[in-house]
């Protein structure tokens, strides 16, 4: 062997021993990464308490003790921070979804062709090919609706062309009001569309489980979420509890409450309405187009499962699935817990009158005009998520009809009156993320501690999960935010992150 050749091999041997130092180092740091001491001028508990020279043990992912002074145990990690509070939580939660469930730019009728095959016998607009090859397996025929192109409801081969340019611009109108109102496009709608009545999905399918979101909130102190579905269904899909950080394959914590929804963004963001054809529903046949069909389609969905659970079918082309009402008897039943996104005062009243027909309990998601019916909400001791606080709204809300008599001192009012509430930024990060939204409600009059508790015990409580997170006591688990001044100070930082015991975020 030449010199050049023991050069190289010597080299070589080396960089495995490294290698292999490397890969020893990396799993001593795994093994301890979750075990911690934390020194604290103040450790704010989240139960309204604060404990001054904090020292916090933490141990395998779980918070050990919490004490007011004391020395660090031997082998811990000592972290020294200036004050902590539990992990946020949000409850109303907005996230990427995995795909778009809606592709407005393409026409459904095409939709329809590639999933047959005959994507070749597209001819675009309102021009049929039926009489030839057609969806529907059939004909033109009187007392049969066409699936492709709806006749005979409407005739498409009359003025086809003419039709056509004419629903063109009505779309583009449509979308560039929608775009100047900030309504979200139909891209972002995670609810599935095939029905104003979906409680058999779930959202946690519909979820980018990798979207660089969660690292946005984790940023922000958001170590829990609760992913609610949008409003573009009567009654929509179910929800999801999510660690924002950790292996994505660990991050899903359970299945949560039946979105649904009393007010206009069921007919705001959901597809195009058509009513059946004699007893037919197609692709296009979707309700409500008022908030009088938000009412007879809640309605009707309760009492088809209420039917079905006596043994009878339902009738009538706008029946509920079998499988929707299966849910929803677990919902009748209290087995499976209900929201309902009500915003303004007398949709909040219907709400309960839905509520107390059925005898179901629920939780008030976005009530923004809660302020006209404290009675009734402190009366009954319905929980609510309220939020975001905002004076020119933003956001997926933005350019919705339900904000206009909207108060920055709801939350307070609220508070005052001894409403279990939990604080919620929405789709709403950075500087009016979650942390923001708990900063606003000082602002506008809610203690300070009261206000932690709202992104922190009371969302953790309303969820079912305050023996898991939410405060800072022995057996939480270790979810901590790390601040450099009081918490939700608008000259305060975030400088560190904990979830489940691991640092997953750090500032510098």
């Amino acid at each position: 062997m030449n010199h050049s050749q023991t050069k190289y091999t010597f080299l070589i041997f080396a960089l495995c021993v490294v290698f292999a130092h490397a890969v020893v180092s990396a799993e001593e740091v795994t093994e301890s990464v979750d075990s911690y001491a934390v020194k604290a001028a103040k450790a704010h508990l989240g139960n309204g308490q604060i404990v001054e020279d904090a020292l916090i043990v933490i141990r395998d992912g779980k918070i050990e003790s919490v004490t007011a002074g004391g020395s660090a145990p031997d082998g811990l990690k000592l972290l020294e921070v200036a004050e902590v509070t539990p992990g946020l939580i949000d409850a109303n939660a907005k996230i990427d979804v995995m795909d778009a469930l809606l592709y407005p730019s393409e026409d459904p009728r095409l939709t329809i062709l590639r999933a047959l095959g005959m994507e070749d016998q597209y001819h675009g607009g309102d021009v049929c090919p039926c009489g030839t090859v057609c969806p529907a397996v059939t004909l033109h025929r009187k007392d049969e609706s066409c699936l492709f192109c709806g006749y005979p409801e409407h005739d498409p081969h009359a003025h086809a062309h003419d039709e056509e340019e004419e629903e063109e611009e009505e779309l583009l109108e449509l979308k560039r009001e929608a775009m100047a109102a900030g309504v979200p496009g139909e891209s972002g709608l995670v609810t599935d569309q095939s029905s104003e009545v979906v409680p058999q999905f779930e959202i946690m399918d519909g979820i980018d489980h990798g979207s660089k979101d969660f690292d946005r909130l984790l940023k922000e102190g958001v170590t829990t979420v609760y992913i609610s579905p949008d409003g573009s269904a009567v009654i929509g899909s179910r929800g999801a509890m999510m660690k924002t950080g950790g292996p994505v394959t660990d991050r899903f914590m359970g299945t949560g409450s039946v979105k649904t929804v009393v007010g206009s963004d069921t007919y705001r963001y959901g597809t195009r309405n058509r009513s059946p054809f004699r007893g037919f529903v197609s692709v296009y046949t979707r309700r409500p187009d008022s908030r009088m069909g938000v009412g007879w389609v809640f309605r009707r969905a309760f009492y088809d499962a209420l039917l079905r659970a006596r043994g009878l079918e339902p009738t009538g082309a706008d029946k509920t699935s079998a499988d929707a009402s299966k849910v929803l008897q677990g919902v009748l039943a209290g087995e499976i817990p209900m929201r309902i996104q009500a915003r303004t005062g007398s949709d909040i009243e219907t709400a309960f009158r839905f509520a107390n027909e059925f005898g179901v309990p629920f939780t008030l998601e976005d009530p923004v005009e809660a302020w006209k019916r404290v009675d009734l909400l402190k009366e009954s001791g319905t929980p609510v998520v309220f939020g975001p606080i905002f004076d020119q709204p933003s956001g997926i809300i933005a350019g919705s009809s339900e904000l206009r008599n909207r108060r920055l001192h709801t939350a307070r009012t609220l508070s005052e009156a001894g409403i279990p509430m939990a604080l919620s930024a929405q789709d709403l990060r950075g500087e009016e993320g979650l942390a923001r939204q708990a900063m606003l409600a000082i602002r506008y009059g809610v203690d300070p501690a009261e206000a932690l508790r709202m992104v922190t015990q009371y969302p953790a409580q309303l969820l079912g999960i305050e023996d898991e997170v939410g405060t800072l006591e022995p057996g939480r688990r270790a979810d901590l935010v790390f601040w450099n001044g009081s918490p939700f100070s608008a000259l305060t930082r975030i400088d560190k992150v904990m979830l489940d015991g691991v640092l997953s975020y750090e500032r510098n």
